[in-house]
């Protein structure tokens, strides 16, 4: 349910989504408060098992820091309600033009952000006495206040927007797009995930505050290794299947708009046996997010070639200038005897550093000796890589069983090594449209159900 780190046309009268407070949340609490009530029946006066002990030990290492979901729902909730009150019509081309503003307009935000956050961290002379800090905070005070006022027409046109896609894929109840496309830009929780160390599996993970503060990350994170002997990540995540769901706006508008999809996907699901049992076992987190990631991708790429073809065709564009995909470079043989020397000639460009390649690589050999028991020197070769993709571009901050843990969960990420993905992606390719493959996968509750569909789906070609 968690999505992992640009513009609108014309506004005639964007039409506000139907308010939906219960559904799917209702229907998740309703099982949760049974499930909590079976567990105080049948622990009666038992002693607490080490289990138990395990996760007070990991809730008090986050005491205080942890995120109100609860809390957080009915203020979103509110905010719909009074926001489709005030809806009000919109000119023909309004739309575009209030997307594009607010997600430039937070991109500079970030931008900002960051600068500030540099000039705090700088050594010397205490920050606040910095001659740019005060400018820097005045334009982006600015700029956050032009952004509320614009959020919730940008939040309905979007929400719209992937709303005509679900309702083109045939997805609908009583002609609408059912579950409702809510979402709200915000910055969404961070998320703690702990894996053993010689395993990894996500055994337990936590939504923590927005905020929490990089030294607090750290300190968590090393308190659980040194106390508990796990593997921790807190993590950013980009999105979160909540109602309404929440998504990031420092992206660019594809990604918006996959993510806003995405979520919706995991709303849609959890009405369903495969959303219902999400957290069931591993391998059916990582379907849930696979097919989140791939039905997500596919209903808001067509958003975006439909409502932004200027856009949709500077992706295009920039793909194809990108270079072809390196393979691994052949193996060396020992070179011919010289009778004279060769020509010079100019040094061969190095390979374009493969993040996708270099990760899977990683992992698998991480796996290799997780497999033979040798943990110490699994820790010892992901530092190795860490500072490799470090100095290639790509800041990890901590590479670990417990980062695996969390971005394994997609089947399409490099990060992942279930085959699971791989059969997803090979039965969405064999089902004519995207309600085909939802109908097909949406039934699930145990991983070993997905190759008997795979099957009778390969039969039908």
């Amino acid at each position: 349910m968690i999505q992992m780190q640009p513009t609108v046309q014309p506004l005639s009268r964007v039409k506000k989504p139907m308010a939906w407070p219960i559904g799917p949340l209702f229907y998740r609490r309703w099982l949760l408060a049974l499930a909590l009530g079976a567990v105080v029946l049948l622990a009666g006066s038992a002693s607490v098992d080490s289990g138990s002990q395990l996760r007070q030990s990991l809730d008090s290492k986050v005491h205080g820091d942890t995120w109100d979901l609860l809390g957080w729902e009915i203020q979103a909730i509110a905010a719909k309600l009074r926001a489709g009150q005030l809806a009000a019509p919109l000119s023909a081309d309004e739309p575009a033009s209030q997307v594009t503003t607010y997600l430039e307009r937070a991109h500079q935000a970030g931008e900002l952000e960051r600068k500030v956050e540099r000039l705090y961290s700088e050594a010397g002379a205490p920050a606040a006495t910095h001659p740019q800090l005060a400018t820097l905070e005045k334009e982006l005070t600015q700029l956050r206040a032009a952004q509320q006022e614009i959020r919730p027409a940008v939040e309905a046109i979007l929400e719209a927007q992937i709303s005509a896609e679900v309702r083109a894929a045939g997805l609908t109840f009583w002609g609408q797009a059912f579950p409702p496309v809510w979402f709200t830009f915000t910055d969404p929780p961070k998320k703690l995930v702990v894996s053993p160390r010689g395993r990894i599996l996500t055994a337990h993970y936590a939504m923590l505050r927005p905020d929490l503060l990089p030294e607090r990350r750290e300190s968590i994170e090393q308190a659980i290794l040194a106390d508990d002997n796990l593997s921790a990540y807190i993590t950013n995540i980009g999105g979160l299947g909540a109602y309404p769901t929440q998504v990031v706006d420092r992206a660019p508008l594809e990604w918006v708009l996959t993510t806003v999809a995405h979520e919706w996907v995991h709303n849609y699901l959890t009405l369903h046996p495969l959303g219902i049992h999400y957290n069931n076992t591993p391998e059916l987190t990582l379907i849930n997010e696979t097919v989140a990631e791939i039905v997500g991708n596919e209903l808001g790429q067509r958003a975006l070639e439909k409502q932004y073809p200027a856009y949709a065709l500077a992706d295009r564009t920039a793909e194809q200038t990108e270079p072809a995909e390196q393979t691994e470079p052949a193996e060396q043989t020992e070179p011919a005897e010289q009778t004279e020397p060769a020509e010079q000639t100019e040094p061969a460009e190095l390979p374009a550093f493969d993040f996708n390649r270099e990760m899977r690589h990683t992992r698998e050999i991480v796996d290799q000796y997780l497999a033979l028991g040798r943990i110490t020197d699994a820790e010892a070769y992901m530092e190795i890589r860490r500072l490799l993709f470090v100095e290639n571009g790509y800041p990890i901050r901590k590479l670990n069983q417990a980062y695996f843990a969390f971005h394994g969960s997609y089947g399409t990420s490099a990060a992942a090594t279930s085959p699971l993905g791989a059969q997803l992606i090979e039965l969405r390719s064999l089902t004519p449209d995207v309600k085909s493959f939802l109908e097909a996968v949406r039934g699930l509750t145990a991983a070993e159900q997905l190759a008997p569909v795979l099957a009778a789906w390969r039969s039908r070609g």
